[in-house]
């Protein structure tokens, strides 16, 4: 017994370990936000490559312990070599760093064969084994514990415990001067004007002259109660602050459902408002919604909660074309492209993802067609004759940068500094002031439109000091059509948005809450595990 153990440890299996622990590692990472049988389709073809790999270069080296350091080497280069570009080599050409990874690959690979010794080889089988069993324990439990509690999201009973009845909502009414449509409008990581003075040394004021030009009452000191999306969308749609997560959903969907269920569009609705949500990757569709909108290479995709636990795509451009699919595959990032992301093969990783995957996907969360055409959507919805209300979550100018100036798009830049951050800034400035032309020109009457970020950004920021205030500050600016009119009280805070909004057009008489920011301790996965840092950030 103790024979064959010793036979299996001395045996250099660690190539096929060194291939499958990026791919655990970057799942443990991302677990709930890609699509989980993606991960098994990239195991099965990582460990068949292996396979494949390791007898073909075995006949030639004529010795499997060189052949296995070989080989461990370049899984290692593969896999970690996309990663590595984003984090640090970004201003170099993609084709150029992967050249660069390729000669030092192969300048590697010679070395060894040529000089590396047999011997080191079979002494370090061991040792090199046994590290990589370890290495694979973290990201083995943290999935094996995920999948344990793992729930099927149950729109049905959601929408229940909120009483929604189609039967007992409003007629849906036509525009009107006292149904003026409502235009949500969240433009991710978007930073007060103050905030980018200071601490970026930007000056943002000619875009919120614009705005005032256009009717709009800009919230200098506005600040978000969280500094994170989905408690920030959470806490601004539903008017009230979250300290736990009353049912047994993770508390991550149970942020995205209270935000596609909001008691905003519940009010609304009852008003005769048309819901209308621009889908932007990281939330969840409407079951109240009139329509759930995703984009993808094809147009428009329309998504449809046709039953508690599944969904009905059909693209907007091809009645014939219409797929069912898993819940989980419209609202979660495509692993596949997530993780050749990653690897060497980042430079084609588009193209592989469209012949590798079986479906035709949306777009990545942050790429710069979902952007344009998440505009170009809000426009069109102008011309509805539908009292509407429209909430779209852009994920700019939140890193990465895929803009020039001129509105090219340029290869991702993942951590932008300041050079790449300025002419971004000052594209997507452009493209939403024409789109809030566009919704003034096309609109029969005055619309409300709320342009304000879920949180502030860091990026491009040359302080040093009072990193945790980054997120607190944000931009707002709010619309309302006349004979209307909303006073932003200080201090202001994002919960405040809609009670002021419809004190002011509706007539409402809510009493504004008392604003607070709450840092979270740990991060996502603990999201209300917070503490109130009021004192030390309030303005």
């Amino acid at each position: 017994m103790t024979k064959s153990i010793t036979r299996i440890v001395n045996l250099p299996f660690y190539p096929w370990l060194a291939g499958i622990y990026p791919i655990l590692h970057l799942y443990s990472e991302n677990l709930g936000l890609v699509i989980d049988h993606e991960v098994v389709t990239v195991l099965i073809l990582m460990l068949a490559a292996t396979s494949i790999a390791y007898p073909a270069a075995n006949l030639l080296l004529k010795d499997r312990h060189k052949t296995a350091v070989i080989l461990g080497i370049c899984s290692v280069f593969f896999s970690l070599s996309g990663h590595l570009y984003e984090l640090a080599f970004a201003t170099i050409p993609l084709d150029s760093w992967t050249e660069i990874v390729f000669i030092a690959l192969g300048a590697i690979v010679y070395l060894l064969n040529k000089r590396g010794s047999a011997i080191y080889c079979v002494r370090t089988t061991v040792t090199v084994n046994l590290m990589s069993v370890m290495l694979l324990i973290w990201p083995a439990t943290a999935i094996g514990s995920y999948h344990l509690t793992e729930y099927e999201v149950d729109f049905g009973s959601f929408a229940e415990g909120f009483a929604i009845a189609s039967d007992h909502l409003a007629t849906k009414r036509n525009d009107s001067k006292t149904y003026p449509d409502i235009y949500y409008i969240i433009p991710d990581g978007y930073p007060s004007d103050r905030w980018s003075q200071e601490s970026m040394n930007i000056d943002n004021s000619e875009f919120s002259e614009a705005l005032r030009n256009r009717g709009f009452v800009i919230a200098d000191d506005a600040q978000s109660n969280y500094a994170i999306t989905l408690l920030s969308l959470a806490s601004t749609l539903n008017m009230q602050y979250y300290n736990s997560n009353p049912t047994g959903l993770a508390d991550l969907d149970y942020l995205r459902l209270s935000i596609a269920e909001s008691e905003v569009a519940r009010q609304l609705i009852q008003r005769g408002y048309s819901y209308l949500v621009m889908m932007s990757g990281t939330l969840f569709p409407s079951s109240i919604a009139d329509a759930n909108r995703d984009f993808g290479p094809s147009g428009p995709i329309e998504i449809e909660i046709v039953s508690r636990d599944s969904v009905a795509k059909t693209l907007a451009n091809s009645a014939e074309d219409q797929k069912q699919l898993r819940y989980n595959e419209l609202i979660k990032r495509s692993f596949v492209a997530l993780y050749l992301e990653t690897t060497l093969l980042r430079i084609v990783a588009h193209q592989l993802n469209e012949a590798i995957t079986d479906y035709e996907a949306a777009y990545d969360w942050f790429a710069a067609e979902r952007f344009l055409d998440t505009i170009s959507e809000i426009e069109a919805i102008s011309t509805m004759p539908e009292a509407t209300f429209t909430v779209a979550h852009l994920l700019k100018p939140h890193r990465p940068d895929v803009f020039n100036e001129s509105g090219d798009i340029i290869p991702n830049v993942a951590y932008p500094g300041r050079a790449e951050y300025v002419p971004e800034l000052k594209f997507i400035n452009r493209r939403f002031l024409q789109m809030i032309d566009t919704i003034l020109e096309n609109s029969q009457s005055e619309p409300i439109i709320i342009f304000q970020a879920d949180h502030g950004s860091k990026y491009g920021s040359v302080r040093t000091d009072d990193k945790r205030l980054i997120h607190f500050d944000t931009y707002s600016a709010i619309r309302v059509p006349e004979p209307y009119a909303i006073e932003i009280p200080k201090p202001f805070t994002l919960i405040n948005t809609f009670p002021l909004v419809f004190n002011a057009v509706f007539d409402t008489d809510y009493a504004l809450r008392e604003s607070h920011l709450f840092e979270l301790l740990i991060g996502y996965e603990e999201a209300f595990l917070h503490k109130d840092v009021t004192d030390i950030f309030g303005h």
